[in-house]
């Protein structure tokens, strides 16, 4: 008889505790989840293409990286800078290049894929026209070392663009994940050069130790500062690069978890660049975009 209750016990206790378990699950944020509901301003509509392969070629396609940006001075037909678009009316670069751009006066390009003609299309699918917008305000990080390039990253404020296939806002990593060894293959840095689409560079990170043996006392690095190199060991064009994204795919979704700021003049192929680590001021951007949202 003593057993038979210690059983129904036992069995009572084991419902009650799967009862707990669905309960929690239901309440529980998932990482999925917490990516794109952490933030009131971040991660909107964000980060989701067409393209489901994890492996992408070599030239991007269209509509592949809907959040590039590029930044011209007035007349120029050749960008001095990149950027990613973060919301509507944001786009995340470097604050060296943040350090150029006139208010009222430097132009931002969105939408753009391939410079040599005047619509995109790849068979019988064409893109929105490309949108331009005035840089309207520049927010440097306050912490910004021009010798060391230390806090290497600025928002800049622009009118709203239209979001559409061809422009939309990529996800940043609101809870960081690692890009261990099944995700590295995965890792590109994308960017325009002298060729007239986006060229989809597939990279690697190097740890800072070894990326400080690699570039020698050309550079300190400081808290804030990751390395990544060519996965072929390849030089990588950087004319007009800086504030390009690392971009990863992460749950069908594509995140900058890294941004170029420095690649170090006539390095040896193979030598890391030096790129602005995401995660570090996932806080710095959500509360500079916070503070300073279009009315």
């Amino acid at each position: 008889m003593a057993s038979a209750k210690i059983n129904i016990l036992s069995f009572l206790l084991l419902l009650l505790c799967v009862m707990v378990s669905f309960s929690w699950a239901q309440m529980f944020h998932f990482p999925d989840k917490a990516q794109l509901e952490l933030s009131d301003v971040l991660n909107k509509e964000c980060g989701c293409t067409d393209y489901s392969d994890r492996d992408r070629p070599p030239e991007g396609r269209l509509q592949e990286s809907p959040w590039l940006a590029l930044f011209y001075y007035p007349d120029e037909t050749v960008h001095f800078c990149h950027g990613t678009l973060i919301t509507p009316a944001h786009i995340l670069t470097t604050a060296v290049c943040a350090s150029n751009v006139v208010v009222n006066s430097t132009d931002v390009i969105l939408g753009e894929y391939d410079f040599s003609v005047e619509q995109d299309c790849e068979g019988v699918k064409c893109a929105d026209p490309v949108q331009k917008r005035l840089a309207q305000k520049i927010l440097i990080h306050e912490g910004f070392d021009q010798e060391t390039f230390e806090n290497d990253i600025a928002v800049v404020v622009i009118r709203e663009v239209m979001i559409s296939e061809s422009i939309k806002p990529i996800c940043l990593p609101l809870i960081k994940f690692e890009i261990g060894s099944v995700n590295q293959p995965n890792v590109y840095n994308t960017l325009w050069t002298t060729l007239p689409r986006p060229q989809q560079h597939w990279m690697h990170y190097v740890e800072l130790n070894e990326c400080r043996q690699l570039i020698g006392d050309k550079i300190n690095l400081n808290d804030g500062q990751i390395c990544a190199r060519s996965f072929n060991n390849r030089s990588i064009e950087l004319a007009g690069g800086a504030g390009s994204a690392l971009e990863v795919e992460y749950h069908h979704r594509m995140y900058q978890v890294a941004m170029l700021s420095i690649g170090i003049v006539d390095s040896k192929p193979g030598t890391p660049y030096i790129y602005v680590d995401i995660p570090k001021y996932v806080k710095w951007i959500h509360d500079t975009v916070k503070n300073n949202l279009r009315e």
